[in-house]
């Protein structure tokens, strides 16, 4: 027969779980977003793709389709070869519930671009799913 302080123990082994693991998940997130920023702004394509799903959607200047991480990887080297980063600012971000994005500013040598990124957390592992770049509006 269980007793009520066995029943809290219990119950504040199993809340502990979770929360470690939604702490976990933010923080997986929240080194993702900081590697991928890094990597956008140093126009680091491998260091980007290292974060992709196994099949990402990229949509580069209304080119959209999706990609494995090598050619992801080769797509963004291509690009960025044509467009030095010179900085990737971040504007807005969020997350919830399994899901994050970024969206950001990169700012090249010829243009300036509006980066989406869009993120998934499964299995305690975080990754990006898709990924939009398009010229800005200004």
């Amino acid at each position: 027969m269980y007793t009520a302080s066995r029943i809290l123990i219990v119950a504040a082994a199993l809340l502990g779980m979770v929360g470690g693991a939604l702490r976990a998940e933010v923080s997986d997130t929240r080194a993702l977003i900081e590697n991928a920023t890094k990597a956008i702004g140093s126009g680091n394509a491998d260091q980007l793709a290292q974060h992709f799903s196994p099949t990402v959607e990229i949509d580069l200047l209304g080119e959209e389709n999706f990609y494995s991480k090598p050619q992801a990887s080769l797509l963004l080297k291509n690009f960025f070869a044509k467009n030095h980063p010179a900085e990737f600012s971040i504007a807005h971000e969020g997350q919830k519930e399994g899901t994050a994005f970024v969206i950001g500013s990169l700012r090249t040598s010829g243009d300036t671009f509006r980066v989406s990124i869009f993120i998934k957390t499964e299995s305690s592992r975080s990754y990006i799913h898709q990924l939009r770049v398009e010229r800005s509006g200004r």
